[in-house]
């Protein structure tokens, strides 16, 4: 799926940095220590938008109009963090990894490189010709949606229409990274009894959402599908299924969030990891 969002030529209009440290260097400068480190977060935004043409095997002329938006982060507490640029560009296009601002330019203004389609002739347009209307559309949206102390989340949105669908589809993906260790988090860094994880879910979903097991796609296992991606939100781990993962398209996209009243004292030792004990809050 996302490989087809990979399929546009984007370029950058704008391009600004935000300290999230600017009292700090108020109170830097007050003071005349000029040695401390008056940047303590630093982001990029970046904003593209870029519609653009090839022609199949076919002959057909297959039009595409593409947005790119992200803060794109630079400097977390004072240090750079390539490790969080390289599973942000992980997530957003199932490629390569690229860990700075400058290569994540050159894959926007040439993003074949990094995708199956290498042998296409990607032309610039401003306007679709008239009488052509295979128009695909995909939109990438990568925002910061929380930090506290230990760990910083982030959200991706993307869309995608593929012209003659019946519909687009979107998907929420989510980077969870720890601010001590400076690394991403995987899901299994988090969850240790796969078992216990899947009744959890189950027990979310028939709450959330009002669906019973039959109302869900389980292979012929029986075994709820492991989801791909999670978050972590205080002392709640949810954990989300895109469209078409377990449900169908009108059931959408499902965060199942796994509170504390719903385990035991015991099983949550038992479900979570020791790392995932301490990252939400349940050492005690």
């Amino acid at each position: 799926m996302k490989k087809i969002i990979l399929t546009t030529v984007l370029t950058i209009s704008t391009m600004m940095l935000w300290s999230c440290g600017q009292h700090n260097s108020e109170v830097s400068s007050s003071n005349g220590d000029n040695d401390m480190d008056s940047t303590l977060c630093q982001f990029s935004n970046i904003d593209a938008e870029k519609m653009f043409y090839y022609i199949d095997d076919d002959g057909d002329t297959l039009y595409f109009d593409n947005s790119f938006s992200a803060f794109w982060p630079q400097i977390i507490n004072g240090k750079e963090c390539p490790e969080l640029q390289q599973a942000l560009f992980r997530a957003m296009t199932d490629s390569a990894e690229l860990n700075s601002l400058d290569k994540v330019t050159e894959f926007l203004l040439n993003p074949s490189s990094y995708t199956e389609i290498e042998n296409e002739r990607l032309v610039p347009t401003d306007a679709v010709k008239e009488g052509e209307d295979r128009l695909s559309t995909s939109e990438i949206d990568i925002i910061m949606q929380s930090m506290n102390d230990r760990l910083l989340l982030y959200h991706l949105n993307t869309y995608y229409y593929l012209a003659g669908g019946a519909h687009g589809v979107y998907a929420h993906n989510y980077v969870n990274y720890d601010l001590k260790t400076l690394k991403a988090i995987a899901f299994e860094d988090v969850v240790a009894d796969t078992t216990l994880l899947r009744t959890a879910i189950l027990k979310s979903i028939k709450e959330t959402y009002n669906y019973s097991k039959d109302d869900l796609f389980i292979p012929d296992n029986g075994l709820l599908p492991l989801p791909k991606d999670f978050y972590i939100e205080g002392s709640v781990l949810h954990v989300v299924y895109q469209v078409y993962e377990i449900a169908s398209y009108a059931q959408g996209a499902i965060d199942a969030p796994i509170y504390p009243y719903m385990l035991k004292p015991e099983e949550i030792k038992r479900l979570f990891t020791p790392y995932g004990l301490e990252l939400i809050d349940y050492s005690e």
